[in-house]
C-alpha cells in the first residue's frame, strides 16, 4: 500500500507522506462488518444449532436461488437483497441429520466504507461484466474529497485496489480542507461565510 500510494499526485502534496502517508504506515486491523440494521447485508449463513456447525458464504444471486429455492424479494416483487428480505431466505440445514437446525443470515453488515471503497468497480458491476470498460478506466485520473476521508473512502478505495490489482484505485487525488466557524467548530457546508 506504502509504495501504491507514492505513484499517485497528492493536492496538497504534503498529504501522500503526511495525514494519507502516516494513516497507511499505522494501518490497523479493520473490521469490515458492523452490527446495524441499514447497510448491505454480509452474505454468510449460519447453522443455528452448534451441535451442527455449518456456514456457507453466498457469491452470486444463482447461488442463492439454487439453495434456497427463491431469492429476496421486497414488496413491489423486485430482488432486494436488503434488509428485511435478504433475512426472510433460511433454509434446513443440511448437515443436520435431525432436520431441526435453521440456516440463518449472520445479522451484520458491512461497513459503508467498504461499499464506497467497491464504488470503483461495483459501479460497472466488474467483474461479472463490462472487463474491457473496467481495464481502461481504472485507475481513476482523478477524485476529490474532504481530507478526513483520508481514514474513509480514499483509504478503502486504495486498500481494496492493492488487494486486488496491486495497484492505486486512482492517479490523481485533491484534498479539500474542512471550514472552521469562529468558536473552533466545524461550519457545515451551508455556513454561507468562510471566518479569516
Amino acid at each position: 500500500m506504502l509504495a501504491n500510494n507514492q505513484e499517485i499526485t497528492w493536492v496538497p502534496e504534503n498529504v501522500k507522506d503526511g495525514q494519507f502517508g502516516k494513516w497507511l504506515e499505522g494501518a490497523r486491523d479493520w473490521s469490515i462488518s458492523r452490527n446495524r440494521y441499514w447497510g448491505s447485508p454480509i452474505p454468510v449463513w449460519r447453522s443455528s444449532d452448534p451441535a451442527h456447525p455449518r456456514v456457507d458464504v453466498y457469491g452470486s444471486l444463482a447461488d442463492l436461488e439454487r439453495d434456497f429455492g427463491a431469492l429476496p424479494r421486497n414488496t413491489e416483487g423486485e430482488v432486494d437483497l436488503h434488509r428485511p428480505y435478504i433475512d426472510e431466505l433460511t433454509r434446513p440445514n443440511p448437515d443436520d441429520p435431525t432436520g431441526k437446525s435453521t440456516m440463518r443470515r449472520i445479522e451484520d453488515v458491512f461497513d459503508v466504507w467498504f461499499d464506497s471503497g467497491s464504488m470503483p468497480y461495483a459501479q460497472v458491476h466488474y467483474p461479472f461484466e463490462n472487463q474491457e470498460w473496467f481495464d481502461s478506466h481504472s485507475p481513476a485520473d482523478f477524485i476529490v474529497e474532504y481530507i478526513g476521508q483520508t481514514r474513509g473512502w480514499f483509504y478503502l478505495m486504495h486498500v481494496l485496489s492493492t488487494a486486488l490489482f496491486d495497484r492505486p484505485a486512482f492517479t490523481g487525488v485533491s484534498s479539500t480542507a474542512s471550514c472552521w466557524a469562529a468558536m473552533a467548530r466545524r461550519c457545515p457546508s451551508r455556513c454561507a461565510t468562510i471566518p479569516t
